[in-house]
């Protein structure tokens, strides 16, 4: 209902904006020829209450549309969340944009596009009825310039929908190339600056399409704009080889050039809006070919126990074979130089990645896919761009006092305003508080078994002792698994796993 009311304000405040300039047309003509005792005052009063409903509707267009933005796109992510709940997307650049980026152009496309395009087709249909209806010399070229419109904006779109499949592809390779680059960055000092700027991916090509795309939109509006001025000439010369001496003194005879001597004015925005367009169909088609895998979403055992691991590893690394009895509570350390592939095990044991082998949790065997209640706490958690408790609650309801607790316990009393907005245009968080934000969510939310990867990466010597004994406190009450290659002192795990 809010998208309608959206596009009917559009609508009224691009019809003020034609009937102002309709209406002035009309006055400055009769004022030209007005006799004694014309009423000077109805016309300006109209013009008036004209500009007001121009601008009331225009600050309520912003204010619905904002709305109806925000909403919209709230419910394009839940629906998103909900799609995604049993399946993981392969990428996490295709996961950012996904979430952040492509469900923003889908509820833009209303407000950005859908408004603009009904504002022009009604205008234009609107002038064509009403010059029609009270004989407006030279009415019949607003038709015209209607097709001209029509023409313009078919060719427009076609080609703006081709360069927007182009610049999407572009955007997906500069990203992937990125993602590359900038997982090495621990090694960019063993480059030199030329070989390193080198490396680098280039945007050249993608901001040459957009450059491409933006030239494409003006020059429609420079044709169009062209078409126009080529009806109003057509139209004078018409009116001066073929119009009676008496019928020039006609006042609405200045309403047809007006239209066309500024239709790039009133009709512009409707070109320009062309980008909401191919955002929203490309985000579209990101959406509905994904790359996700599906996930088997396992229940929780009613009882605890340990966990069996036999001849068990990732799939993503052949080599590993762990078999080993994990506790039902305590630390358990896995350790190894980078590369081994302990994020994998962790992700295998989860249920995240695929794996070889078996697993057992409290006696029984457990099936490939994600235990309820298993927390897996990433290296590099994720921090959404809404508010802070959002991203501590995830969904799930606690009291002010519980998140009060858990962010004091690691280390992070400073954030405490549960409103607070985290990411862009907000509190942008550092590494090591990211990681403890996770932590804090891990002791909200529970569960018997925690896998825990790298969680002292980027944090100094005090805020790592501090998560060390948050983490070692917790084990006290469920099974902590971290995967580390660095073991901090004066700790006593009850199992080492060396990869």
């Amino acid at each position: 209902m809010m998208a309608f009311a959206t596009v009917l304000l559009a609508v009224v405040h691009g019809l003020a904006g034609l009937a102002i300039l309709i209406v002035s047309s009309w006055f400055i003509a009769a004022c030209a020829i007005a006799a004694p005792g014309f009423n000077y005052m109805l016309p300006a009063v109209v013009i008036r209450a004209l500009a007001l409903l121009r601008i009331g509707s225009g600050y309520a267009h912003m204010w619905v549309g904002h709305k109806h933005l925000l909403g919209l796109t709230a419910r394009l992510r839940i629906s998103l969340f909900a799609r995604l709940h049993s399946q993981k997307i392969n990428s996490r650049g295709e996961e950012v944009e996904a979430l952040a980026t492509h469900t923003e152009a889908i509820a833009a496309l209303w407000v950005g596009w859908v408004s603009q395009q009904a504002s022009a087709v009604m205008m234009l249909l609107v002038s064509c009825i009403s010059l029609w209806w009270l004989h407006v010399p030279l009415g019949a070229w607003a038709i015209a310039l209607a097709v001209v419109w029509l023409s313009v904006m078919v060719i427009l779109c076609v080609l703006g929908l081709t360069y927007a499949e182009e610049i999407a592809s572009q955007e997906a390779k500069f990203r992937t190339q990125s993602d590359v680059q900038l997982s090495s960055a621990p090694i960019w000092h063993l480059k030199s600056g030329d070989s390193l700027l080198q490396a680098l991916p280039k945007a050249t090509s993608l901001w040459r399409s957009n450059l491409l795309l933006q030239q494409r939109v003006l020059q429609a509006q420079w044709v169009f704009q062209g078409g126009a001025w080529l009806l109003l000439l057509a139209s004078l010369l018409g009116l001066v080889h073929f119009s009676k001496a008496s019928e020039l003194a006609e006042p609405l005879l200045l309403i047809v050039p007006m239209l066309l001597l500024s239709a790039g004015d009133w009709l512009g925005r409707s070109f320009h809006s062309q980008p909401a367009l191919n955002k929203a169909v490309q985000g579209h088609k990101v959406l509905n070919a994904l790359p996700a895998s599906s996930l088997a979403t396992l229940p929780l055992p009613t009882s605890t126990g340990s966990v069996v691991l036999t001849g068990f590893g990732s799939v993503n690394v052949p080599e590993q074979a762990i078999s080993a009895e994990l506790p039902e509570r305590g630390l358990v350390w896995v350790t190894g130089p980078s590369g081994k592939g302990k994020s994998q095990l962790l992700q295998a044991i989860a249920g995240l990645e695929a794996s070889h082998g078996s697993r057992a949790y409290a006696g029984q065997m457990l099936s490939p896919g994600v235990v309820s209640g298993w927390l897996y706490l990433e290296q590099q958690p994720l921090v959404m761009a809404a508010t802070l408790k959002h991203n501590l609650c995830l969904g799930q309801s606690f009291r002010q006092s519980e998140l009060d607790n858990a962010l004091a316990t690691v280390g992070l009393p400073h954030l405490s305003e549960p409103g607070e907005w985290l990411g862009p245009g907000g509190r942008q968080l550092s590494g090591g508080e990211r990681k403890r934000l996770n932590i804090a969510r891990a002791l909200l939310h529970g569960g018997p078994v925690w896998l825990v990867d790298e969680p002292f990466e980027g944090l100094d010597s005090e805020a790592a002792s501090l998560i060390m004994s948050v983490l070692q406190t917790s084990a006290k009450d469920r099974l902590v698994v971290i995967a580390s290659h660095v073991i901090p002192e004066h700790t006593t795990p009850a199992l080492t796993l060396r990869l």
